[in-house]
């Protein structure tokens, strides 16, 4: 995504209820916009944004409510966006080096 664009996404986001600061899942530290999803009660889902830059730098799901196996607070999923690319053609990868 480009950077003006996950600025506007994150200004969006910001205006939502639940903004916090949290790490990635590459143990940078972002600001954090969380979303509540109705139609998975007990799953808070993260975006997580450069402080500076206001980029996506990843994402993340913590549960909020226990459960036999689960606790609440526990992180059920992460994502760090640790590469950008532009490629010209749908399903290319990027070269690595």
């Amino acid at each position: 995504m480009p950077p003006n664009v996950s600025t506007a996404l994150f200004r969006a986001a910001a205006k939502i209820p639940g903004v916090g600061v949290v790490p990635d899942a590459d143990g940078r530290h972002g600001v954090e916009v969380a979303r509540y999803d109705a139609y998975n009660p007990g799953v808070r889902d993260e975006l997580i944004f450069d402080r500076k830059t206001l980029e996506l730098i990843g994402v993340r799901s913590v549960a909020t409510k226990a459960t036999d196996t689960i606790e609440a607070g526990q992180v059920l999923g992460t994502t760090a966006i640790l590469q950008r690319a532009v490629v010209d053609t749908k399903g290319k990868r990027p070269y690595s080096g």
